[in-house]
């Protein structure tokens, strides 16, 4: 199956937006066929002319396909809030795997971008693995660095931007990093660990009728975007062996660990690509 026959999920923006054109298009169509019959089969262009000024005199033609692009708009509005200064831990962690969400560099949800609607059950992971008190204390840390340096612009800035602005403060970019060193620390037993972060995420969405699942592949490549920090760790001998004295070697050999089994899954996730797109220009 090529690009262009991957189908629309059922309940998606793109498909509602889809079925809203079509409407429209059907309309067109159905007005030129009624000329046709009643001329015996024959369309000439000052008919399509006319059925074209017919449409375009009609105000309400587009409304549905309005409606389906403003609801998607107000709820991407709302999914912005709290703002930034509100969230920032919030912000903060999200920015790591932004890219993968649907609406962002990875596309749509058929295409394998992240729904939104998993965010809600992933703060429910952080939370089981790192801790809530943890996480309100960095929360809270956070909070009083972002309200001595932050602007007013900051408002305004996307999430990855402005991961990229307040990493310039060496205490909030450590405090987020161990976030996932502590993270990366509970998948020693990788495989157990990696089905049942699949299996929580899936339990607790609000799927708001569809039927996205969040997959393996889903999972290799969030891990894959959360831990790079973690990884550029290890690959360095004097950071890790900062971190070593921080949290002691043995845990740091189980993040190298951890780390090897996230590269088996992401190569095994790259040869699956690959193996489909051949499929998909072959057929």
């Amino acid at each position: 199956m090529t690009n262009t026959e991957t189908p629309l999920a059922a309940d998606s923006f793109k498909k509602r937006h889809h079925d809203a054109a079509w409407a429209v298009l059907e309309r067109f169509a159905n007005g030129l066929a009624e000329k046709a019959r009643n001329q015996g089969n024959e369309i000439r262009v000052e008919d399509i002319n006319k059925a074209l000024a017919s449409l375009k005199a009609q105000p309400k033609l587009f409304d549905d396909a309005w409606y389906a692009l403003e609801s998607e708009v107000n709820a991407a509005n709302a999914r912005r809030t709290p703002s930034i200064r509100n969230d920032p831990f919030g912000r903060l962690m999200v920015s790591r795997f932004a890219h993968l969400l649907e609406g962002r560099e990875a596309g749509d949800l058929e295409h394998g971008a992240l729904s939104r609607e998993m965010l809600h059950p992933f703060f429910q992971v952080i939370r089981m693995m790192v801790g809530a008190d943890t996480i309100e204390q960095i929360d809270s840390e956070i909070r009083a660095i972002v309200d001595t340096h932050a602007s007013e612009e900051d408002e305004m800035r996307d999430a990855t931007d402005f991961w990229d602005h307040l990493s310039a403060n060496p205490l909030v970019s450590t405090q987020i990093t161990m976030v996932f060193v502590r993270m990366a620390m509970h998948f020693a037993d990788y495989e157990k660990r990696k089905n049942w972060f699949i299996q929580l995420v899936n339990d607790n969405m609000h799927r708001n009728g569809t039927q996205w699942e969040f997959t393996e592949d889903h999972f290799v490549k969030l891990v894959q975007a959360l831990f790079r920090d973690v990884r550029s760790i290890l690959a360095n001998p004097e950071r890790s062996a900062l971190l070593a004295a921080e949290i002691d070697h043995s845990k740091v050999t189980t993040l190298r660990s951890v780390m090897a089994h996230i590269d088996r899954d992401v190569a095994a996730l790259h040869n699956r690509e690959a193996a489909t797109w051949q499929e998909d220009h072959q057929a």
